[in-house]
């Protein structure tokens, strides 16, 4: 069901909270201990969340959401006007980063939705494409497109666009019965990318066969925001633990560093393969969005 896709992602997302942005893994089990549950925000920037809420990340996926089941279809303009609404409203509790000022700022200025987005090589951008996955799609294509045009109207750089245009490809591979392996080798081999260097799928398969720990591995691959950096690491988990989402989960969360943006990923390519019930009943249950999340997937299902 393409409802475990978005639900994995949103998990992904919370179960991140705890130690996001936190880039020692030592300080992180010294607060801590292991995580395995939802922990409030030790890092500075998630001020007013507690266990089970949502990141910045997570907040925006679920404007996306709410746009898409009010209109019954993704549309480019209504998501923007929505996202700008949500950052514009006072109550709003999230955290601003960099490419929601710039994106901000432009859209501010007059600039339309397809030319608002920002320089950043983030991750985060690719993380959102969850909700689009709720939709009936005429075909791939189109799917495709409507997974780029959300990227980019934050996140211009061709790296975060194409990544998302990739693990929407691997989801796609894995409904239809494929390996999470396969489905990364042959996205991998399409031939298509101009952003995404093989290597950084060759670095994931070699260190997902070492003998080293998830951190150390996922610190080797870099654990900040970039593209670059996330890439592989996300490759890395799901090559290591391609039946095993809760492990992956729980080793990319501990890693610590941009968790979130990598677990939202991890959360999407497990959806495709398996069903939330195969995750830890408590993660559903306390995640603070859950009801409404629910609710709005059961209105396009």
């Amino acid at each position: 069901m393409s409802s475990n896709i978005l639900l994995g992602s949103f998990i992904g997302d919370a179960l991140a909270l705890g130690p996001h942005w936190i880039y020692d893994p030592k300080e992180i089990h010294h607060k801590l201990g292991r995580v395995t549950s939802y922990q409030p925000p030790l890092a500075i920037y998630h001020a007013g969340k507690t266990a089970g809420d949502l990141t910045h990340y997570g907040d925006q996926t679920a404007v996306l959401l709410r746009s898409i089941v009010e209109i019954g279809r993704f549309d480019l303009s209504h998501f923007a006007t929505a996202w700008r609404s949500f950052w514009e409203n006072p109550a709003t509790r999230s955290y601003r980063d960099s490419a929601t000022k710039a994106t901000l700022a432009h859209l501010q200025s007059g600039a339309a939705p397809a030319a608002a987005g920002s320089s950043s090589r983030e991750m985060a951008g690719a993380a959102r494409i969850g909700p689009l996955f709720l939709l009936k799609w005429e075909n791939d294509d189109a799917l495709l497109a409507a997974v780029r045009s959300q990227t980019a109207f934050t996140h211009g750089d061709l790296e975060v666009v194409e990544a998302a245009d990739f693990f929407a490809r691997v989801i796609l591979a894995v409904q239809r019965g494929a390996s999470i392996p396969l489905a990364l080798e042959q996205t991998m081999a399409l031939g298509i990318w101009k952003a995404l260097p093989e290597d950084w799928l060759d670095n994931a398969i070699e260190s997902a066969a070492s003998s080293e720990s998830d951190a150390a591995e996922l610190h080797r691959h870099g654990l900040s925001c970039s593209t670059a950096d996330a890439f592989p690491g996300i490759c890395h988990l799901l090559l290591r633990y391609p039946e095993a989402p809760a492990t992956a989960l729980i080793e990319n969360t501990n890693a610590g560093g941009d968790n979130a943006a990598r677990g939202m990923i991890l959360g999407l390519v497990y959806g495709a393969a398996s069903s939330i019930s195969t995750l830890p009943a408590k993660w559903l249950a306390g995640l603070k969005a859950r009801e409404e999340i629910t609710g709005l997937i059961a209105k396009l299902t």
